[in-house]
């Protein structure tokens, strides 16, 4: 913005952007609803999902919002009043397909971009900036796990320590913060070392949360342990 907010101001900017890409979202989630079910051809329901998605986002992006809020909002309201009749049966068997075979190939792309972007790197010589992003995020990943949990210690949605230590463990970031860190413009300040920070953060949830996460749940007796065959 060219000069340091006041806690108002960012309050304000922070309202504004969550209100208006929830209202994007919405807005063209309902309009691709009601073409959706005016049709009973698979193909064009995927078309409208499509459309949807990426109608969002940039009807966000064109205000300054969040066109991710704004896409999450859409597949929302896509996701569970679609299936109420606005999208047929076998429309969402082919809406589902698509989007996990979307999903998956974007995933990889986003990966195989970054990993040949970052390759050249010396992480070595940025550690400690790396090192303080993963214990950062780790950090706010326990805050947003364990008071949260501890607010329903006493009520029959309790959840139990172990189930806890879990869902910390088990936030693994991917694709989007990748994305999300490449969208920022090039014109910002230390935008490399954020790029940098997110690809290493991402690194250590795949390769030691994600690869420890079965030991993990398989030390809590929640998950059985590895068959013959597969040792």
């Amino acid at each position: 913005m060219g000069r340091a907010p006041t806690p108002l101001d960012a309050s304000f900017r922070l309202i504004v952007t969550v209100g208006g890409s929830l209202l994007c979202g919405a807005l063209v989630a309902g309009l691709a609803l009601l073409l959706a079910g005016r049709a009973n051809d698979h193909l064009v329901e995927i078309t409208v999902t499509t459309v949807a998605a990426y109608g969002s986002f940039l009807l966000a992006e064109h205000f300054h919002l969040s066109g991710v809020l704004a896409t999450l909002t859409a597949g929302l309201m896509m996701g569970n009043i679609g299936p109420l009749g606005a999208i047929s049966d076998r429309g969402r068997e082919a809406v589902q397909a698509f989007w996990e075979y979307a999903a998956f190939v974007a995933n990889s792309l986003v990966f195989l971009l970054i990993g040949m972007r970052e390759a050249r790197q010396n992480f070595l010589l940025g550690w400690p900036l790396l090192a303080a992003a993963i214990l950062i995020v780790a950090a706010a990943r326990a805050v947003a796990v364990y008071p949260c949990c501890a607010l329903f210690s006493r009520s029959a949605l309790r959840v139990g320590m172990r189930h806890q230590h879990v869902l910390f463990w088990g936030g693994l970031r991917g694709a989007l913060a990748l994305a999300l860190a490449m969208a920022l413009p090039p014109e910002i300040p230390q935008r490399e070392a954020v790029v940098t920070a997110s690809f290493a953060v991402v690194a250590f949830s795949v390769f030691v949360q994600g690869l420890t996460l079965a030991p993990l749940l398989r030390a809590f007796g929640e998950l059985p342990g590895p068959r013959r065959s597969e040792l």
